[in-house]
């Protein structure tokens, strides 16, 4: 959000909840790395009515929604300290990235952002990447377009 996505989501975050030995899932996953396959062993993610069952849905939502809110509140605290009041006020100025061992930057210093309907005019030459990609962008296709 601080780089300006209107809205952003966490579907991963919330398997997990911290809990005194470590992290256990929210909802029971194991990692079995089958997510994929419809064979979920613990329910989690698979369309199987059989499977389903391992999935205890009331003592789950219990812990999702415990999750959420402390994720929230953790939020609300990490604004706080901000001196914000909202994440729609989050800006670049705000992410503190490590880019050495010794150095920290705000990514408002560290990446040139576009202003709104930049990329619709014709020069996007002060962005090297945006002006790379834009060149080689269609709407006929997804792949990049050789340039000549």
């Amino acid at each position: 959000m601080a780089l300006g996505a209107d809205g952003c989501n966490s579907a991963r975050g919330f398997m997990f909840a911290l809990a005194a030995r470590g992290f256990m899932f929210a909802l029971g996953c194991i990692q079995a790395q089958t997510c994929h396959t419809g064979r979920c062993p613990t329910g989690v993610t698979t369309q199987d009515p059989l499977r389903q069952r391992a999935l205890h849905v009331p003592s789950k939502a219990e812990r999702v929604q415990e999750f959420h809110a402390s994720t929230m509140k953790a939020l609300a605290e990490l604004l706080a300290a901000a001196g914000l009041r909202h994440p729609g006020e989050l800006r670049p100025e705000h992410i503190i990235r490590r880019v050495s061992a010794t150095e920290v930057t705000s990514l408002a210093t560290l990446y040139k952002f576009l202003k709104p309907s930049e990329l619709l005019g014709a020069d996007t030459t002060g962005h090297r990447v945006f002006s790379y990609s834009w060149a080689r962008s269609s709407a006929d296709t997804f792949s990049l377009v050789a340039t000549g």
